[in-house]
């Protein structure tokens, strides 16, 4: 399977934002090891971030995003200074109002359900990251 953008990469960038933030990083993750991908803390949040690259098969990249989703809101600690983040290549954002309109009722209970709940769509090229929230992950 082909990736076009490499899950390392993705995580490279956010790492180094999250560095930026003045954030202590967990060590990366070694290969079966359990646990977010990151996890930042400051003064004041915490991070958790799941991130995938982008596989050039749309089956595999759909079955990707959902996993790190599922992983990611099963780290919800019920806090209020926790960010869910899920790290996504910048490429993802050209499919998500499709992603979207496609469960709309569950895509807003969703972010009701999750506030916290973050996507992070990465310019791996350009090493900078868009923020937006889960309710509206698009402009």
């Amino acid at each position: 399977m082909a990736k076009i953008a490499k899950h390392s990469e993705v995580e490279q960038v956010v790492r180094e934002y999250l560095e930026e933030k003045g954030c202590i990083l967990s060590p990366p993750r070694e290969h079966g090891e359990t646990g977010p991908d990151i996890r930042a803390t400051s003064d004041v949040s915490t991070w958790f971030v799941e991130v995938i690259g982008f596989q050039a098969v749309p089956p595999v990249r759909s079955r990707e995003f959902y996993e790190a989703f599922f992983r990611l809101i099963s780290r919800d600690r019920d806090n209020p200074n926790d960010i869910l983040v899920l790290a996504l290549p910048k490429r993802f954002k050209t499919g998500m109002r499709q992603r979207m309109k496609q469960y709309p009722i569950a895509w807003g209970k969703l972010g009701k359900a999750f506030p916290n709940l973050s996507i992070w769509y990465v310019d791996t090229e350009r090493s900078n990251i868009e923020e937006y929230t889960w309710s509206c992950p698009c402009d």
